[in-house]
Order: C-alpha cells, then sequence, then structure tokens
C-alpha cells in the first residue's frame, strides 16, 4: 500500500507542475511540453516461458489492466510517456478472490507516419516482484474534439519473481482514450 500511495503522489506532483503555458523552444517552433494523457484497458493474452505457452482462458494468468498516463514532449521527436497500471487477477475456481497489484510503466514513445507509434517501456510490478520491459506498436484513431481512439499491440518480457522463474513472453492488447 505503501508502494501504491508513493506512485500516486509522484504522480500527481509530476501533473501539477504541467500546464499547457510550458514550452520547449525549437528553433522552428515553440511545443508544448505537455502532450496529453490517456485512459485504457489492457487484456494480457498469452504468456510463454519454459517452453510452455499458457493463454488468457486460464485462470491462473488471467488478469485485466486499466492504465493511465500523462505524456509530455521533448525538444526532438521522442514522447516521454510516464504510466501506471492497476492490475486485477481474479482467482475463480480458488479460495483467493483475487489479487491486485500495481504496474509502474515509464517509457519512451516514437511516432510514426499515418498515427503509427513504436514504443517501449520499461517494468516494475509492485506487489508481484517483477520487472522487465514492453515493447509495443500503437496505433491511433482521431476522433472529435481531440479526443483519440488508440488500439495497441504489447509484448511485455518480465523476469521473476524468483530466480527459477525465468524469463516470460506475454502478449496482450490494449485500448484506450488519449486527450
Amino acid at each position: 500500500m505503501k508502494s501504491w500511495l508513493m506512485l500516486m503522489c509522484f504522480f500527481m506532483s509530476v501533473s501539477n507542475g504541467v500546464n499547457g503555458q510550458d514550452t520547449i523552444r525549437n528553433e522552428e517552433q515553440e511545443i508544448s511540453k505537455f502532450a496529453g494523457y490517456h485512459v485504457g484497458v489492457v487484456q494480457i493474452l498469452f504468456a510463454h516461458n519454459d517452453g510452455e505457452t499458457v493463454f488468457f482462458d486460464r485462470t491462473s494468468i488471467y488478469s485485466v489492466g486499466f492504465p493511465f498516463g500523462i505524456t509530455f514532449n521533448t525538444s526532438g521527436k521522442l514522447k516521454i510517456d510516464l504510466e501506471v497500471v492497476p492490475f486485477i487477477n481474479p482467482y475463480i475456481y480458488s479460495d483467493k478472490a483475487y489479487e491486485i497489484h500495481l504496474l509502474y510503466h515509464p517509457g519512451i514513445l516514437y511516432p510514426l507516419k499515418n498515427d503509427w507509434t513504436l514504443g517501449l517501456r520499461a517494468a516494475f510490478e509492485i506487489g508481484v516482484g517483477q520487472f522487465g520491459f514492453t515493447p509495443l506498436i500503437n496505433k491511433t484513431f482521431k476522433r472529435d474534439k481531440g479526443a483519440q481512439f488508440f488500439i495497441e499491440i504489447v509484448a511485455p518480457g518480465r523476469f521473476g519473481p524468483e530466480k527459477t522463474s525465468g524469463y516470460t513472453q506475454l502478449g496482450g492488447i490494449h485500448l484506450g482514450f488519449g486527450f
């Protein structure tokens, strides 16, 4: 619980110092430091570890996350994205009702042509003791009044929590709205 509170305080302090008047001076133009924010839902579809692939229909790996993040411009094309993802793992056929953990997921985004974006995030899963990285590819669809719908394919790679766990490759889909 302390980790959750510390992350929320950090997130609030970072976002409090950001407003639409902050700018980065570029030789050609001034760019707002604040690029936007996003909310969504992420669903892990499969996990591969030690030669075995398990799909999300097995309750042992089923989890759903609710990402929210804030994105900042840099002086170049690259963007910095700070994302936090609360995850819930319901255990339908177990004495344990559910498990909740928090993923701290900072990363960089590189916009491409035609509203595509490549990204790479660091991953620190607080509550389950895993860490790793998440490469992603994202396609944005513009909506009314500046809102955007996006679909993102994520390929999280995780280490831990035990020394013998090794490396786990996951695959998933993230749907959401950016503002």
